[in-house]
């Protein structure tokens, strides 16, 4: 499932920037299984979130909807020849903040229940978790 739709791309980019990198046919048309593809091609970024959170999201932030959208601009430029300096950046910046998600060195603020089925982040080893001790030096003090 894509985190963005082609409304979403054209919303951030408009409609004439869509025509520039995603007019295969040079018939003034923006080649709607290009855009598709690119937009599904972005949910590479799964990768990076399976590390942190249970998938499928249900409810995400904009902001991976902004990433989604970055990527999928990149492939299309690139495809299409029409990258420039800046879609590489962009391109670049999105996979870096995943990449740092999936290190745990950023979060990402979600709503809802899943929240609930975020998992730990993970580190070298292994991670256990478990229940609150029930017997401690001080809860048996008394005895």
């Amino acid at each position: 499932m894509p985190y963005a739709t082609l409304e979403e791309m054209t919303h951030r980019y408009g409609e004439d920037f869509l025509y520039t990198i995603a007019d295969r046919n040079n018939d003034d048309r923006v080649d709607m299984t290009a855009v598709e593809h690119a937009l599904s091609d972005a949910s590479v970024m799964d990768s990076y979130l399976s590390t942190r959170y249970a998938l499928p999201l249900m409810h995400f932030p904009d902001l991976l909807k902004r990433l989604c959208v970055d990527i999928a601009v990149y492939w299309l430029a690139r495809d299409g020849g029409g990258t420039t300096e800046e879609k590489r950046q962009r391109y670049e910046d999105a996979v870096a903040w995943l990449e740092r998600l999936a290190q745990g060195k950023t979060e990402l603020h979600i709503t809802g229940s899943e929240s609930e089925t975020q998992t730990p982040t993970r580190t070298e080893g292994v991670f256990i978790q478990s229940h609150p001790r029930w017997f401690s030096r001080n809860t048996l003090r008394a005895f």
